[in-house]
């Protein structure tokens, strides 16, 4: 059974992951230089060198990796290397949620109940005034 909180986070996922599949990608920039990957995965074949501040279309992010667009090229980057402006619902449309400290894409205004994750359910409840 589901209490209301799990339930109402869930509704948010959903609705997050509609919005990102309609919306398309979001421009987001490369925080530090990193590698642009074939695959999610360490070990993938490099494409190539994603600057430092150099603009990416964020497609989709996931728990460590972030599908991006650069130059026309499409790849992986580790998720920690990824910025994008906007508030967490935003960010839970591409899939950045529970973001750490460590995280470019981290900010305080972005984890009003300083715990050091940034949209994550407890924030998105607080936002919503579920708490």
């Amino acid at each position: 059974m589901l209490n209301d909180s799990r339930r109402l986070w869930m509704v948010c996922c959903l609705a997050g992951a509609l919005l990102c599949s309609q919306a398309g990608a979001a421009a987001g920039w490369a925080a530090m230089a990193t590698a642009l990957l074939a695959e999610p995965n360490a070990k993938a074949a490099a494409l190539r060198v994603v600057a430092a501040k150099e603009t990416l279309d964020i497609v989709q992010c996931h728990t460590l990796w972030c599908q991006v667009r650069v130059g026309g090229q499409l790849g992986w980057v580790n998720r920690a290397a990824v910025n994008v402006k906007g508030d967490c619902p935003a960010l839970l449309a591409l899939g950045l949620k529970d973001i750490r400290r460590n995280e470019a894409a981290y900010s305080a205004e972005r984890d009003p109940d300083h715990n050091g994750r940034a949209c994550d359910q407890r924030d998105l409840l607080n936002m919503l005034g579920r708490r």
